[in-house]
C-alpha cells in the first residue's frame, strides 16, 4: 500500500470506530451480551459509580479524565500539576488512607473543593480514586482506555476485543483478537504499547495506524490497560474496597 492508499485507509479506520463508538448497546441482558466498555463500568460499586460522577464533574479538570493529573487547568498552568491516580499506590488505597493523604497535603485547592461538597459525597469521589488506576500493575486507566477504545477502535476489534469490529472484513490482516493475544498472555504490556503506538506494520504488516501520532503515551498505557482486561488472568481482578 502506498503512502497515498495508507492515509486513506487510515481515514477510513477512524471513521468507521468513531461510528461505532457510537452505536447503541445490543438489547440482550446477558453477561456474554454486554460490550466490554460498558462491562467494565459494571463492575463499580455503587459508591464509585456515584464518585465517578463527582470525579467528573469537579476533579477533572486539574487531575485529568483518567486521572493522569494532567488536566486542562495544569496545561494551561493555572494549579500545580497533581498527583497521578494510575501509578505508585493509589490504585491500592482505600478512601480513609486517601483522605488522610489529602489532609496532609492540605492543598489550598483540594481543601476548597472539599469545603463545597457533602462529606459522604466527597467520601463516594476518593472511592472512584483507586478504580482510575485499575489495573495496578500497567501504568494506565482501563475506565479511560474504554472511552478511547469505543471511539477509536471498536471499529476493527470489536466490542468485546476479538478481531470482529465491522471494518475487519476490509481488512487483508484480521485485527489483533485481545482475547487470545499473545503478548497480553505474557504480560508483555510493553510490548503492546509500542505496538498500539508504532503501529501493526513494522511487526506484522498490519493496517492499524501508529496511534503515537494522535495519543499520548499516557492516553496509549490507557489503551493498554483497557485491552488487558479482554483476556481472563492477564491482570489482577478488581478489588472492591
Amino acid at each position: 500500500m502506498g503512502v497515498r492508499g495508507g492515509y486513506v485507509a487510515f481515514g477510513l479506520m477512524l471513521a468507521l470506530g468513531a461510528c461505532a463508538g457510537e452505536q447503541p448497546p445490543p438489547p440482550e441482558t446477558s453477561a456474554a451480551a454486554v460490550p466490554a466498555t460498558e462491562a467494565l463500568a459494571l463492575q463499580l460499586t455503587t459508591e464509585q459509580a456515584s464518585g465517578k460522577v463527582v470525579f467528573e464533574t469537579m476533579c477533572w479538570t486539574c487531575h485529568g479524565s483518567s486521572g493522569h493529573g494532567n488536566g486542562p487547568a495544569v496545561q494551561a498552568t493555572s494549579v500545580s500539576r497533581p498527583p497521578d491516580f494510575t501509578t505508585g499506590d493509589y490504585p491500592r488505597l482505600t478512601p480513609a488512607q486517601l483522605q488522610a493523604r489529602f489532609a496532609a497535603r492540605s492543598h489550598p485547592t483540594m481543601t476548597y473543593i472539599q469545603s463545597m461538597l457533602q462529606p459522604e459525597v466527597f467520601q463516594a469521589a476518593l472511592a472512584y480514586v483507586p478504580a482510575l488506576g485499575y489495573p495496578a500493575e500497567i501504568p494506565g486507566s482501563a475506565i479511560g482506555g474504554a472511552a478511547m477504545y469505543a471511539l477509536r477502535c471498536v471499529g476493527c476489534h470489536g466490542s468485546q476485543g476479538r478481531g470482529d469490529g465491522p471494518a475487519a472484513t476490509q481488512l487483508t490482516v484480521k485485527p489483533a483478537d485481545f482475547t487470545q493475544d499473545t503478548l497480553i498472555a505474557r504480560r508483555n504490556f510493553e510490548g503492546v504499547f509500542r505496538r498500539i503506538k508504532e503501529g501493526g506494520g513494522p511487526v506484522h504488516g498490519s493496517a492499524m495506524p501508529p496511534w503515537g501520532v494522535l495519543f499520548s503515551d499516557a492516553e496509549i498505557w490507557d489503551v493498554v490497560a483497557f485491552v488487558a482486561t479482554f483476556q481472563p488472568g492477564s491482570v489482577a481482578a478488581r478489588p472492591v474496597p
